[in-house]
């Protein structure tokens, strides 16, 4: 009876150390992926990032805090690695001003763009400034942020260089644009920059835009997301962060049409919050996104008409553009 019991005990630790061992495998394999959420915000921009090594970034916060505090409040947040500002527009940072309050914040990534009509921007980075062990940083377009030795993440444009602007189409153009790659796809995060930049950007990293996942810029704007730069960057999945009936009537149904000949499928954030995963090297190329491809009446209102000849894609913002092409690593 003795030898029995033993026996049981014994195959009952071996079966307690496989369930251990599974568990960390799994853990780690977790952890060895990489997670998007594009956060509903309203109209507006969030986009919180996990990265492979445990670290995390948020990338804007929305057009107001309490979206994106209850966000990562859910995902049990307690302190954020990274925090970025891609340009000082009220529905990219106003969110923010919660997050400094509410989380620890350790670098707080900025362009030096500032909106010399808006107060809340200013506002921001005084909190930035005053968080305690906070590093502020500029990053300059070509550089590549260390965030992960798996991940390449590298900046694709903005202004390092202090300006201030009066003009939006100018602020949306000193846009922060990150292009994050991971296991053989690229995520191109392209806050609100619009055209010009675009050009600019072909022109200088040509094959670097490539990229499985395009998050459009400027809210599926048809000023943005030209058929030229689809060809090169050519996303199988187009994720549109976007409010419902906001008034700017975005998506356009211009931009909208670009980016179904170019073959991507389109998600939107209308519905909620949209994540995607891309797994660990050797856990096999299967991309996984929470939610279905958007299409019909959901995405096909019709927008407010614009004289397009006001905003030709060929022009240049001068700041934005001069200063992409003094700082990047033309390759």
């Amino acid at each position: 009876m003795r030898i029995k019991t033993q026996r049981l005990c014994v195959n009952t630790m071996k079966r307690l150390c496989l369930t251990a061992v599974l568990l960390v495998f799994t853990a780690a394999g977790l952890r060895a992926q990489l997670n998007a959420y594009f956060v509903n915000v309203g109209q507006g921009d969030a986009i919180y990032l996990e990265f492979p090594n445990g670290t995390n970034a948020l990338i804007d916060g929305g057009p107001s805090g309490e979206p994106i505090y209850q966000f990562l409040k859910s995902k049990g947040v307690t302190k954020l690695d990274r925090v970025l500002l891609t340009h000082p527009h009220s529905d990219h940072y106003r969110g923010l001003k919660k997050v400094f309050t509410a989380f620890e914040v350790k670098n707080f990534y900025d362009t030096r763009a500032e909106n010399v009509d808006a107060q809340g921007d200013n506002n921001l980075r005084e909190l930035a400034k005053a968080e305690p062990g906070c590093r502020i940083i500029y990053p300059e377009p070509g550089s590549e942020l260390k965030w992960d030795s798996r991940v390449t993440v590298k900046v694709m444009n903005s202004c390092t260089e202090a300006v201030q602007m009066h003009d939006n189409n100018e602020t949306n153009n000193c846009s922060l644009v990150l292009r994050v790659y991971y296991n053989g796809n690229g995520i191109l995060l392209m806050g609100d920059a619009e055209a010009p930049i675009e050009n600019a950007m072909m022109r200088i990293f040509k094959s670097g835009l490539n990229s499985t996942y395009l998050k459009v810029a400027h809210h599926g704007s048809r000023y943005s997301s030209t058929d030229k730069f689809l060809e090169r960057v050519q996303p199988k999945i187009a994720i549109i962060s976007v409010g419902k009936d906001n008034v700017y009537g975005h998506p356009h149904k211009e931009a909208l049409d670009r980016l179904r000949a170019a073959g991507a499928q389109i998600y939107t954030t209308l519905g909620g919050t949209q994540s995607l995963t891309i797994p660990a090297p050797n856990k096999g190329m299967e991309l996984l996104l929470d939610g279905q491809p958007q299409f019909g009446d959901l995405l096909s209102t019709e927008a407010p008409k614009f004289n397009m000849e006001e905003r030709p894609f060929e022009s240049a913002d001068a700041a934005a553009l001069q200063q992409l092409k003094e700082n990047a690593e033309v390759k």
